[in-house]
């Protein structure tokens, strides 16, 4: 049996020592990791899998919407259709709502598998340095996104930045977070996706006083890595993307000060949360070992609980966070358990080009708040259709 991964997982998810300890364990069988380099290769994957061909029995992809296109097409099996939510893989031994990142309907079209969610993330020197830290040397959380802006002000010093967002190519998944944390949806009352909220017009007034002040910086508008680079570089106060920065810090800036907390709101609300998917051609010859090998290999206690403490790539299977050595653990838990995943809209790739475009506008001041709205909102109106 062959398991196509791309190829930063096979590091970062652990995915060899799967293999490794699944060949260790069952000698009468043999799996084989092949790693592809991006995702490109999906699409040749999708034409042998038409013809009823397949080079690969498991294939672990970056992000469970990216499969949405095979379900379609009926070329990848329904997991509700196996055996695999019994035993520890059962449906209630999943973190919050994981599973329906991967799901449509009442079909489970992918396996969640290492977890991410927006959030931020600290540097709890800089926030000491700048006097927002308690009597015990914690965070003092900003209450709302008015002394989010506060703290970046005070921390803006020295040469080192109040904080960074990730408002480059992923600028839609910090929009998506942030509403969802501020008002509990970012969907209107017709279940559309939707920024023309109250809430979401005072944050994005927020957002154009921090840039224009200085103290949010500008940096990922180029380069998407530029604001985790420069805070594994203790150069940032706060970092606004994946909770799983923090843990890649901790080597460079020191584990005691690399920590992660919610944007306001996110403890009672949530926030965006994304991961890989597993999913299995309908073409494979060897399904049953496919499962087999997922149940046995990808979600074991180990693989998940190393992912998680060495990357950030959080379990799926709620009881290993009780395996991950960090202080953070309990804070991006609560927020997963509340989190949701983006849209399942057809055109959504088209959504996600255009939003850091949009919001560059708005936040040079080449666009007023009311022209960015109403031209996200024409967008989503247009693209934002649900998959047939």
């Amino acid at each position: 049996m062959t398991v196509a991964a791309e190829s930063w997982m096979v590091e970062k998810l652990f995915v060899q020592q799967a293999v490794d300890k699944f060949n260790a364990a069952h000698p009468e069988y043999t799996v084989e990791l092949v790693p592809y380099a991006d995702p490109t290769v999906l699409s040749s994957f999708a034409l042998q899998w038409a013809k009823g061909e397949t080079d690969a029995d498991v294939v672990i992809i970056d992000g469970t919407s990216n499969a949405v296109q095979f379900m379609a097409r009926d070329l990848i099996i329904n997991f509700n259709e196996t055996n695999f939510f019994e035993g520890k893989t059962a449906k209630e031994n999943f973190v919050g709502n994981v599973l329906s990142f991967g799901a449509y309907n009442d079909f489970q079209f992918a396996i969640p598998f290492a977890l991410e969610a927006y959030a931020f993330n600290a540097n709890k020197a800089m926030f000491a340095d700048a006097g927002l830290t308690d009597a015990n040397g914690n965070i003092i959380p900003p209450a709302n996104w008015e002394e989010v802006l506060e703290y970046a002000r005070k921390m803006h010093k020295d040469g080192k930045t109040g904080m960074t967002l990730q408002w480059g190519p992923n600028a839609l998944y910090t929009m998506i977070a942030t509403e969802q944390a501020a008002r509990g949806s970012f969907y209107d009352d017709e279940g559309v996706l939707t920024f023309d909220t109250p809430e979401m017009r005072q944050i994005l007034e927020i957002w154009k006083k921090g840039r224009d002040e200085g103290v949010f910086s500008i940096d990922t508008y180029t380069n998407k890595d530029a604001g985790r680079n420069n805070y594994k570089a203790g150069q940032v106060g706060i970092l606004f993307e994946s909770g799983s920065r923090a843990p890649e810090a901790a080597p460079t800036i020191g584990a005691e000060n690399a920590t992660v907390f919610g944007a306001p709101g996110m403890e009672t609300n949530g926030s965006f949360a994304f991961s890989a998917g597993i999913i299995v051609p309908r073409a494979s010859k060897a399904q049953d070992l496919a499962i087999k090998f997922i149940q046995e290999a990808l979600m074991d206690e180990e693989v998940q609980a190393n992912a998680a403490s060495v990357w950030g790539k959080l379990p799926v299977i709620a009881e290993y966070f009780d395996k991950i050595d960090a202080e953070w653990k309990t804070t991006l838990y609560n927020i997963i358990e509340k989190s949701v995943t983006s849209p399942f809209y057809r055109d959504f790739p088209v959504i996600y080009k255009e939003t850091p475009v949009l919001l560059q506008f708005y936040l040079n001041g080449e666009l007023s708040l009311d022209d960015f709205i109403k031209q996200m909102e024409d967008m989503i109106a247009n693209a934002g259709k649900e998959i047939s």
